[in-house]
């Protein structure tokens, strides 16, 4: 009788072919995971180029950069753990895309907290913790215009500061979007500070709004002081702030009083506010353009606000800029920029305060290293964490003491 014996060398290519499926899963999971992480590092450290289309698609992917450390980090050492496997195997491909994924993941996290800590005091559980909810003491229209009611959140303070201090927020959302509630956390914060903050709404673009809104917040300014005796504040003592869309709107309301292009949309008498912040704002509308890292997003935005582009409505353009209405005698004026803004030149907020001290106004310009656009949606961000002192020390100095 014959027997037939199976050699240990006869069964491994059967054994390496029931695993294959897997390694190819495998393999495939790790390119998927390795390639995206590439892209947002090119997009995150990339320079500014001149083809638009490119720098828009690079300028949005970094947008996503900051909201991703938690899942960066898990990707960064997945991606070395995947470069290990790789060079063992010999595919050296997956190797040199894995390395690269695992460099690039760890700089996107550590660079921006580096810089951070050069800066300020930061904490990682304060970077991960969630915001207390927020939410506003009333909420009340303060004016009916076109079919719309425009509406007011109010966050009073437990303990108002002695000189009942009052704080119209203006939200952002490039003049076509946002709420009045998008920044809740914060209009919480600042009322525990002792200030009654107003967070309006306004009329959004399209059709162009560039003098509408503003009249709308110069209305809710009117407002405010009116309900004075209502929430316990003093009509002599109301600031405004606003971020992105909304930083340029309360600029503007500030320093354009009694400019007849910019009258507000509700019978009320104006007056000046006590201080003024813009976070991350446009102030240079026409100089934007030109340095922008999002050209087509924000030519869009800026078009429908204004209702052209610059070459036709470059006087709409130049009255929208906060830069353009600087003089001797505006108020106090906190400028917060993120230096990796790809909507908002870094260069914005430093040249409005350097203009503003030359007209011998009080003007701080902050600028925050590795933040991007909207960073304080991020409560804990590193760039939020950086502002927090700043904006405190602000209102210490300019609304809180009367």
């Amino acid at each position: 009788m014959t027997t037939t014996t199976t050699s240990p060398t006869a069964e491994r290519p059967r054994r390496a072919r029931k695993k294959s499926p897997w390694r190819r899963l495998l393999r495939g999971a790790a390119w998927t995971l390795c390639v995206p992480v590439i892209v947002l590092g090119i997009a995150f450290f990339a320079p500014r180029l001149p083809v638009g289309p490119v720098q828009d698609a690079l300028g949005m992917t970094a947008l996503f950069v900051p909201w991703l450390t938690g899942f960066l980090t898990i990707c960064a050492i997945a991606a070395a753990v995947t470069a290990a496997a790789a060079w063992r195997s010999g595919r050296r491909a997956l190797f040199g895309t894995g390395a690269l994924a695992c460099l690039l993941g760890v700089l996107m996290v550590a660079v921006p907290w580096a810089a951070a800590a050069r800066t300020a005091e930061v904490s990682w559980p304060e970077y991960f913790a969630s915001p207390a909810t927020a939410r506003p003491t009333a909420t009340e229209t303060y004016a009916g215009i076109e079919g719309q009611d425009l509406k007011a959140d109010v966050y009073l303070p437990d303990t108002p500061a002695p000189g009942k201090p009052a704080l119209l927020y203006v939200h952002g959302g490039s003049w076509n979007s946002g709420t009045r509630a998008d920044s809740a956390p914060w209009l919480r914060w600042m009322a525990d500070q002792g200030v009654a903050v107003f967070s309006v709404d306004y009329r959004l673009a399209p059709p162009p709004r560039w003098q509408d809104a503003v009249g709308d917040v110069k209305c809710a300014l009117g407002w405010v002081r009116g309900k004075a005796a209502e929430y316990g504040i003093a009509p002599s003592n109301v600031s405004i702030a606003g971020d992105s869309a909304g930083g340029q709107l309360a600029l503007i309301a500030a320093y354009t009083v009694d400019d007849q292009r910019f009258r507000p949309s509700c019978d009320v008498p104006e007056a000046p506010v006590k201080s003024a912040m813009g976070w991350y704002a446009p102030t240079d509308l026409p100089a934007l353009l030109d340095r922008t890292g999002l050209p087509g997003v924000a030519a869009g935005a800026l078009g429908d606000y204004l209702g052209g582009d610059v070459d036709t409505r470059r006087a709409g353009y130049e009255a929208s800029s906060p830069v353009s209405h600087v003089r001797p005698g505006l108020p106090p004026t906190l400028l917060v920029q993120g230096d990796r803004d790809h909507m908002i030149p870094a260069t914005q907020a430093a040249d409005l305060a350097g203009k503003l001290r030359g007209a011998g106004v009080p003007a701080t310009a902050v600028t925050i290293p590795w933040a991007e656009h909207n960073f304080t949606g991020q409560w804990g961000s590193w760039g939020s964490q950086i502002m927090r002192p700043h904006v405190r020390a602000f209102l210490q100095q300019h609304v809180l003491n009367g």
